[in-house]
């Protein structure tokens, strides 16, 4: 194959391609707004990219009214504070079509969000018809590797649940093409916008396509050019292209690469801990392919094209020799897809996910492309080896099928008979509108696809959609009204109860905005790592590297001290009695009734806010320190205690000041640990070989321990898996002892066959459990989520599950292991007393809080005056951003409570200023503008002296 860069008038494809697109895009989304779906995703679409894009209008209308102020660079909307500019260029500001909203009124914006998502898929497809006419390819055949291109399984999903995935899709033929310029001697320019396109887009984005670019230029190098150009001469426009561009886009990879790095997302270990991935990845690796309705990414291995694209493969791998990029590209990819450390290597050496897979749409499209222009050439040969192919990927589809019964198949299958049907009579002479035929034919494949793919029956795409209007209803309903009366203010936050704040549609409070109040949860790839550690020194079970704090389990401490003044809950959801102490009703909005013929009020909805005076300022001043010394030897439910006896500071500042008096207002409770068999068993070497099975923690004297929050910390938790052998011969054992009908009845060979198949399917065995602790409040659980988790993986070692606020502590509690193997951990139940000494602690706390608090924007200013030395403590999340002046001084910040913003004030009166300044603009935007300055200069001289040779040459 031979890129040409001969200049074509190209209308006409475009005008075809825009009405094919249209005719799809009918379907594609027609799916959903027919069924009454939007196109907002429940998860990231309605949490993240909406919102985020909703506030971005609004600062690009302050900068273009007043395009001489401050952009803002901090927002207390995001959690409990982070840098607004880091999370806008990871989400929204390199998404060059996000610019777009400024033609759009506000009151369209959810509009305007949808219609942006249907755009960026046709643009999509206009570059790929872009980059297919650099070869000898017909219309309609570019027309086919389009929609290929275009309507796969990774575009079909990521194109709506995350819209800037998109933007990959675009980038990519652009960076192939501008590499393949320069190797033909031609202008670096192309090559510079795209690789500017890409570093400006994401970060992420650029990593992945920055390493594709790479092994592009490798075999594209080795296996063309090696002898045909220049090295040196060639890598050196290369490297200035990679030089100019770096250094344009600065303003915006610089800050993101530094939050990137000092994310909680840096700590995650190396392919989630495989070697290999399980075995039912395996198995369903090949039906990826073609299975275009299918939304089980094992690993994100999202392939799912048109099921002419197997052919396509096959071809291009028997006639490697003539295609020995494409060929190499395939075996390559194939390698990659087999072993999980690819796949992290791609995901930032973190867990194996296999979004590169979005490069290999590139390859397969312009094979679709070359088969269908080479069908006169097919041989005899090669369709023999083209069926010997179908028939051995047909007997594994089959034979998986049987495994798996995943009726999505069909259709994929269907159409790849049909294919090939298509190929054998067209390549026997059939020449008459060939191209048309095989075009219709992937139009209706993929129609087919995306209907299975989106329908909401059998658990299709729509189902994960909002419901239309239902955005504009969660904006102005979220917490059910109870917030109108709320005055707004940076100063204090919000929360609601674990497990228990239900919106529908599987919609969970991850995330506030668009809101006026402030909650204590947020849910974005980039999480401030300080705010991580401190979650995990405080043990939070429901810890997430995307979600760090969540709700916190309800623990009332760590809610006074991060700040939150209410609390909603809904009352028949769980754990709705599990409410932090000292948290009063206030006030509640009207109860709706199911209007059930029984009356049950099972499913009566209602919310309830609650609020309480004991709530931490948000910035305040302590004289007494904890050190690393007296940390040792307390429980974690101690150290959440001392946040309102002292402040927690590096050993090295903590030698100049006292040292805080911790109470005992904590206790360890004695129990024993009975199983629901009547045996007395130790939580050392559990075996939980009855799925049936339940233990009880008794509690020894437990009168004695009244007005209580019980904490369950759980420690040095070691799960041991049964062996698939094991495992199933447990469950047939159990089986045959449960059948009530007569032996005759219990069909052993059936029974092993289904539960082989279960936990195959199921990728067992692993290392994933849950143990949950009930009790009359609610429930609480430590989970080890599975190593196919990818982003949402971690290892679970530990952990505080809170029981809840108790005014007579219950006589037990109940345990229950979610899997079959060996526990083995340390298990205490600790009494946390939060009466008259945790209440004077937080009184003084509180009028030694920084008075006359005023947010600007990036701005904090306020006054305290000091009788004695010691520290601005916060709860304010700690970054290299912040600068603190006393009185005009810059002071150190420092680190309080393992991740937050303080520093040390002497006696005195002082008038407090924190500034913040987002890591790596300042020298990005210094970057950036010296970058283009040069660039621009160059450009010109270059120009002139062009003109100056020409005219002279003329002469």
């Amino acid at each position: 194959m031979t890129f040409s860069f001969t200049k074509k008038n190209n209308l006409k494809l475009y005008l075809q391609y825009t009405a094919i697109f249209a005719l799809i895009a009918f379907f594609v989304y027609g799916t959903y707004f027919v069924t009454g779906h939007s196109l907002i995703w429940h998860l990231d679409g309605a949490q993240q990219h909406l919102p985020l894009l909703e506030e971005f209008r609004k600062t690009l209308l302050n900068i273009l009214r007043h395009p001489f102020s401050p952009w803002p660079q901090w927002s207390f909307k995001l959690g409990l504070g982070g840098d607004i500019f880091q999370i806008n260029a990871y989400y929204v500001t390199g998404d060059l079509f996000n610019y777009l909203i400024l033609l759009f009124p506000a009151s369209k914006i959810i509009f305007a969000y949808q219609f942006l998502i249907i755009l960026r898929l046709y643009c999509v497809g206009l570059i790929f018809c872009y980059f297919a006419s650099h070869f000898s390819f017909k219309n309609t055949i570019i027309l086919s590797g389009t929609v290929v291109y275009l309507f796969n399984a990774f575009l079909l999903y990521a194109n709506i649940a995350q819209p800037f995935f998109s933007i990959p899709f675009m980038i990519f033929p652009l960076l192939i093409l501008g590499i393949e310029r320069v190797l033909q001697q031609k202008s670096i320019w192309p090559l510079t916008f795209a690789f500017c396109w890409m570093l400006f887009s994401n970060f992420y984005f650029a990593y992945i396509l920055g390493f594709g670019a790479l092994l592009y230029l490798g075999l594209r190098y080795l296996i063309t050019y090696r002898k045909k150009i220049g090295f040196f001469k060639t890598f050196f426009k290369l490297g200035l292209s990679t030089i100019i561009s770096l250094s344009i886009t600065a303003i915006l990879w610089v800050p993101e690469m530094l939050a990137v790095f000092s994310s909680t997302r840096s700590n995650a270990p190396f392919v989630n801990g495989l070697r290999l991935y399980p075995l039912y990845y395996y198995l369903a690796l090949p039906s990826q392919l073609i299975n275009g309705g299918n939304r089980n990414f094992y690993f994100w291995s999202a392939l799912g094209f048109a099921s002419i694209s197997f052919f396509a493969i096959v071809f291009i791998l028997i006639k490697i020799k003539n295609y020995p990029l494409l060929g190499t590209s395939f075996i390559l990819g194939l390698i990659m897809l087999l072993f999980p450390q690819f796949g992290a290597l791609f995901n930032g050496l973190t867990s194996p996910s296999n979004r590169w897979t979005l490069m290999l749409s590139l390859p397969i499209a312009i094979s679709v492309c070359i088969l269908i222009e080479q069908l006169d050439k097919l041989t005899h040969k090669t369709k023999l080896t083209l069926t010997y192919c179908l028939a051995i990927y047909s007997c594994w589809i089959f034979f998986t099928y049987f495994f798996q019964n995943d009726e999505k198949l069909f259709i994929p299958m269907a159409f790849l008979f049909i294919s090939y049907g298509f190929l054998i009579y067209y390549s026997s002479g059939q020449k008459n509108h060939s191209n048309y035929a095989f075009l219709a034919l992937i139009v209706v494949n993929v129609i087919f696809n995306a209907i299975y793919f989106e329908a909401p029956y059998n658990g299709g795409y729509s189902n994960e959609m909002l419901p239309l209007k239902s955005f504009e209803k969660l904006i102005k309903t979220r917490y059910a009204g109870l917030d109108k009366d709320i005055k707004s203010s940076n100063s204090y936050r919000v929360s609601t109860i674990s497990q228990n704040y239900n919106l529908g549609n599987s919609f969970h409070m991850y995330n506030a905005q668009p809101n006026k109040l402030n909650s204590i949860t947020s849910y974005y790839s980039l999480q401030n790592v300080n705010v991580g550690d401190f979650a995990r020194k405080m043990q939070n079970s429901q810890y997430e590297a995307n979600i760090p704090i969540s709700q916190f389990s309800d623990r009332t401490v760590l809610n006074n001290f991060l700040g939150v003044r209410y609390i909603f809950a809904q009352i028949n959801q769980q754990n709705s009695a599990k409410i932090p102490v000292n948290y009063l009703p206030e006030k509640a909005s009207t109860r709706s009734t199911s209007g059930s013929d029984n009356q049950s009020d099972s499913n009566d909805t209602q919310t309830i806010r609650y609020r309480t005076k004991q709530a931490f300022p948000l910035i305040y001043w302590q004289n007494t320190v904890i050190d690393s010394k007296q940390l040792k030897s307390m429980t974690t439910t101690a150290k959440e205690r001392a946040l309102a006896s002292g402040v927690r500071v590096s050993n090295s500042i903590a030698k100049h000041y006292p040292k805080a008096k911790l109470t005992n207002d904590t206790q360890e409770l004695e129990y024993y640990l009975v199983s629901s068999r009547g045996n007395i068993v130790s939580t050392s070497n559990l075996e939980h070989l009855d799925s049936t099975e339940t233990y009880k923690i008794i509690l020894k004297n437990p009168g004695n321990y009244k007005d209580s929050e019980l904490h369950i910390e759980l420690s040095n938790i070691k799960y041991h898996q049964l062996s698939l052998t094991n495992q199933i011969q447990i469950e047939q054992i159990k089986q045959a002892t449960l059948t009530s009908n007569g032996i005759i009845t219990n069909n052993d060979s059936y029974n092993y066959y289904r539960y082989l198949r279960y936990h195959i399917l199921n990728g067992s065995p692993d290392n994933s459990f849950s143990i949950k602790v009930s009790s009359s409040l609610g429930t609480e659980s430590i989970t080890q989520p599975k190593q196919s988790e990818l982003s949402f993986y971690k290892t679970v070692t530990s952990g505080v599950l809170n029981l809840g606020y108790f005014t007579s502590t219950p006589k037990y509690f109940t345990l229950t292991p979610s899997k079959l193997g060996t526990y083995d951990f340390k298990l205490k139940i600790v009494a946390e007393k939060l009466g008259k000494t945790y209440n004077k602690e937080v009184a003084k706390i509180q009028k030694n809080r920084l008075k006359s608090l005023k947010f600007s924007k990036n701005n904090i200013t306020g006054t305290i005056k000091t009788i004695k030395n010691g520290i601005l403590t916060s709860s304010i999340p700690f970054s290299k951003g912040w600068s603190i002046y006393d009185n005009g001084k810059r002071l150190k910040a420092i680190k309080t409570n393992t991740g937050f913003l303080g520093a040390q004030l002497q006696s005195g009166s002082h008038h407090i200023q924190l500034i913040y300044s987002t890591p790596g603009l300042k020298s990005g935007k210094l970057i950036s503008v010296i970058g283009t300055i040069l660039t621009i200069t160059s450009l010109s001289l270059l120009i002139l002296i062009r003109k100056l040779f020409f005219h002279k040459t003329k002469k």
